[in-house]
């Protein structure tokens, strides 16, 4: 027996008498410890198994486990495992090819380093030469062959190439075991170390000419080619190398080797976390090509073998159901709505390469599959029996890649880590995952770029807050890096505001958010959709595919009717709170559609009405030329010109966002809550929002080293305050616009009989409020405010509940001889909002305590105006 022969693994749990638990990790003999720490790994490169404990740092292989376990020393350690005491001949040749590479590298192999030596020996077992793996200082990969003339080590193969295991892969032929051929000789290892050479014996052929000595007319072959076109030649060299010896033929399609890249092979498989139990599995549903009774495709296509008895004989016939061949199959998930669907490669008699994406119901019928193909390159011959037998043989044979597919690019946690999903896979914490992949409602195009260099991160902060002032480009740049936590927001129940950024035609509102905005969230220009041409369903629609932001331009509401302008209000609103809204079809089923991605808009108008719902939900930027400096258009046109550096900034923060834990995040917001004193409710949620954006920024600055940015606060703060809150203290309700415009009117002369509408007496400011509701509506329909006002019965119930109406008809007020009822209203509230037409201020020295009304200017002749 070698010490290959040995299971590692068994041998510690039956010294130990403890279990190797699901992640692979036993608890170390050699220290005390309550996790286990000590895993078990084989080298392909030595083929030897070694275990190794990152607790304590012990190390080795059986023979050092036992030495140290048992406290005995190099040949009882032998002895006990059933080994030869005296080294055997090979372990005495391997240690003297060992010997003379270790003075090669200390002579002339400077920067190499030794990754194994592999023993290639005859059909008696006996060593002809050996094959030493280096590795350079460039990460490259050498090989050299070494042979033993006597006692003297020769550096040449002195032989032919002969197949890997040899002597192991005769013995599988006799015995009728499997031969698996693999490009490689740690593959091989890999594979004989799982079945210990029996059953199943791995070899490699790679650079033998002469293989007669393989040729058995019993053969069993099963290959495993490296991914990349160099390994389908080989595969279809091995096949046409052997397939008249076979009984059987196997290419083992090895399910998601194919997405770790190419040159990847079933030792890089087995690394990632595959096992024995995986490998079987993949054996039995790799098709048996030399298999009668199982369909086949040749170059006319797929087809099925008939038999028919004459006589004494049996004939073949083969019947092709279809004109074309399958390159691959995959199973596809569409995860949000709960259906199982496939996807197809086909090659058709033509020379074409077809893809067809589908349910799994385009088997149902010979018609549904027959649509499915859609094209007159693929034709399809078959009954339905033929169809379920199509059906079952692709399932088992070819749809071993497994496609998760989403609705819309987003960010979800799976499986308790947090991924990134996008049209050509994902972002895990181990890499990029093709398999789970959003269905290409949006664009954003993050895989294929790559993350940026310090350097890189240095020039772009040179220049990306300075496109315009930097309350403005910090309110955008913060926003748009707050909206890629839009998980931890979920989690957190935090809304995301709306980005509003508007501005005249030529302020640069569309170049920021084509230059800059998109370029960060690396969509393309075309991705930026027209809000005044998108349909009110399309609209809702798009804001529920997936959690990414949405970019919206053209916001111009003059332009659009009031019930669009309705629509989009209602929508926007929801959106912020991430509402579910259900709509029907004509089949009567309902589709839920779950409002979650943030939006930003670019228009020349702000929102129609004055709306305080939307208002206080967003973050407004005004743009102008006359504002616009040269060190503006300076920073604007860099951007431009290295659109790819923010292509590479988006894909580190969104690298950044997803090493962020909820816990992380929702500390960024207390700490910016701390900073922001001055706003309060929604518009301070907006000011967080934007700080923890900047924040993010700056958790990628300190990943390479870089100093933060201070003093940001600031800036969000001022924007707020005077594009949002517009000076005030909060944003307007309707009620109060409406007051505010009724003293604009009076201001304006455009009240009539102010003086009987209005009385501020000594006692108190009384109010004729359907008057003045009558009034706003004709001014409004005349004018053309942008305001629709409240009707009489809900203004009065706002006012009442904002507490800017006290009393309700309570007043009784003589009027032209008339006496009139008259609501009261609380002073205090108007003077507030700083109506001085209504309320005179409060510095004021009112001494007459008749009816009076504050001075106005109007074209009437005013009986009780104060002096």
């Amino acid at each position: 027996m070698d010490i290959q022969d040995i299971d590692l693994k068994e041998l510690i749990e039956r010294e130990t008498g403890e279990q190797f638990n699901k992640q692979g990790y036993i608890k170390c003999p050699f220290h005390n410890e309550k996790t286990p720490s000590l895993k078990v790994k084989f080298n392909s490169n030595t083929n030897k198994e070694f275990f190794k404990c990152f607790g304590c740092g012990t190390c080795g292989d059986a023979i050092d486990f036992i030495m140290k376990y048992k406290n005995i020393d190099y040949i009882a350690a032998r002895e006990y495992l059933g080994l030869e005491v005296e080294k055997s001949e090979k372990e005495l040749q391997e240690e003297k090819v060992k010997n003379y590479i270790d003075w090669e590298l200390s002579k002339f192999r400077e920067g190499q380093k030794l990754l194994g030596i592999f023993k290639f020996v005859n059909d008696k077992n006996e060593i002809v030469y050996f094959k030493a793996k280096f590795v350079n200082k460039e990460g490259k990969k050498q090989l050299f062959y070494y042979h033993l003339e006597k006692d003297k080590v020769i550096a040449k193969r002195g032989d032919v190439e002969l197949p890997y295991n040899l002597y192991n892969s005769l013995k599988a032929i006799n015995n009728n075991d499997v031969l698996i051929i693999v490009e490689g000789e740690k593959d091989a290892n890999t594979i004989n170390s799982m079945f210990k050479n029996r059953n199943y014996v791995a070899t490699s052929l790679k650079g033998c000419k002469e293989l007669d000595i393989l040729k058995n007319n019993r053969m069993r072959i099963y290959v495993i080619g490296d991914t990349g076109q160099a390994g389908e030649t080989y595969k279809w060299n091995v096949y046409n190398t052997f397939k008249k010896y076979c009984k059987e033929f196997k290419f083992i399609n090895l399910p998601g080797l194919k997405s770790l890249g190419d040159n990847k092979d079933v030792t890089d498989w087995i690394d990632v976390g595959h096992n024995k139990k995986d490998l079987i599995t993949a054996f039995n549903r790799s098709l048996d090509i030399k298999n009668k009774y199982e369909l086949q495709q040749n170059n006319g296509g797929i087809y099925k073998t008939t038999f028919k008895e004459k006589g004494e004989d049996i004939i073949e016939n083969i019947k092709h159901i279809t004109d074309f061949r399958l390159l691959s199959a995959t199973r596809i998930r569409f995860i949000d709505e709960e259906e199982e669907g496939i996807k197809l490669v086909f090659k058709s008699i033509t020379g074409y390469t077809i893809e067809r994406i589908g349910k799994a119901s385009v088997f149902d019928d010979v018609k549904s599959f027959k649509n499915f193909l859609g094209t007159m390159d693929l034709v399809f011959s078959g009954r339905v029996e033929d169809l379920n037998r199509l059906k079952g043989w692709i399932n088992k044979y070819f749809a071993l890649e497994n496609e998760e597919v989403y609705g819309g690019v987003k960010f979800i946690e799976r499986n308790g880590e947090l991924i990134f999903i996008e049209n050509n896979g994902s972002i895990t914490e181990k890499g990029m995952n093709e398999n789970i992949k959003s269905d290409g409602r949006n664009n954003a195009d993050v895989l294929q770029v790559e993350e940026t260099t310090t350097e890189e991160l240095k020039e772009v902060i040179n220049h990306i807050f300075k496109f315009a002032g930097p309350e403005k480009s910090i309110s955008i740049i913060g926003t748009v890096i707050n909206n890629l936590a839009v998980y931890q927001c979920q989690k957190l129940k935090q809304k995301l505001h709306h980005l509003l950024i508007v501005g005249e035609s030529g302020s640069g509102k569309s170049t920021i958010l084509e230059n800059v905005v998109a370029p960060l969230l690396n969509y393309p220009k075309k991705d930026i959709k027209s809000i005044g041409l998108i349909s009110n369903f399309a609209l809702m629609k798009s804001l529920s595919d997936g959690n990414y932001p949405a970019l919206f331009d053209e916001f111009k509401p003059s332009m659009m009717d009031r019930y669009k302008i309705g629509n989009i209000s209602e929508t926007l609103r929801n959106l912020y709170d991430r509402a579910t809204i259900s709509k029907g079809n004509k089949s009567l089923k309902t589709t839920d559609f779950n409002l979650g991605r943030p939006i930003i808009i670019a228009g020349e108008e702000s929102y129609p009405n004055q709306e305080k719902a939307l208002i206080e939900r967003s973050c407004i930027i005004y743009l102008s030329r006359r504002e616009r400096t040269e060190k503006n258009t300076e920073a604007m046109e860099w951007l431009i010109k290295n659109e790819e550096l923010l292509n590479k900034l988006g894909r580190s923060l969104i690298e950044t966002v997803l090493e962020m834990s909820i816990e992380e995040y929702q500390e960024l917001r207390e700490i910016s809550k701390d900073s922001i004193k001055d706003l309060k409710n929604r518009t301070q949620n907006t000011a967080i929002n934007i700080a923890c954006g900047m924040m993010i920024f700056n958790k990628l600055l300190e990943k390479h080293g870089l100093k933060q940015l201070n003093n940001f606060y600031e800036h969000i703060v001022k924007n707020i305050k005077e594009e949002v809150l517009e000076g005030a203290s909060d944003t307007q309700s309707l009620v109060e616009k409406m007051i505010v415009l009724y003293n604009d009117m009076i201001d304006d002369g455009r009240a009539f009989n102010a003086e009987d509408v209005v009385k501020y007496r000594g006692d108190g400011i009384f109010i004729k409020t359907s008057e003045m509701i009558n009034e706003i509506h004709e001014h409004c329909n005349r004018v053309g405010v942008d305001l629709i006002p409240l009707k009489l019965k809900d203004f009065r119930k706002q006012a009442q509940k904002a507490g800017y109406l006290t009393g309700l008809s309570n007043k009784l007020i003589k009027v032209d001889m008339k006496v009139i009822r008259f609501d009261t209203y609380s002073v205090e509230m108007l003077r507030s909002l700083k109506v001085d037409s209504i309320v005179p201020p409060e510095l004021l020295d009112v001494t007459d305590v008749e009816d009076r009304v504050i001075p106005f200017n109007t074209g009437n002749k005013n009986k009780n105006m104060l002096p």
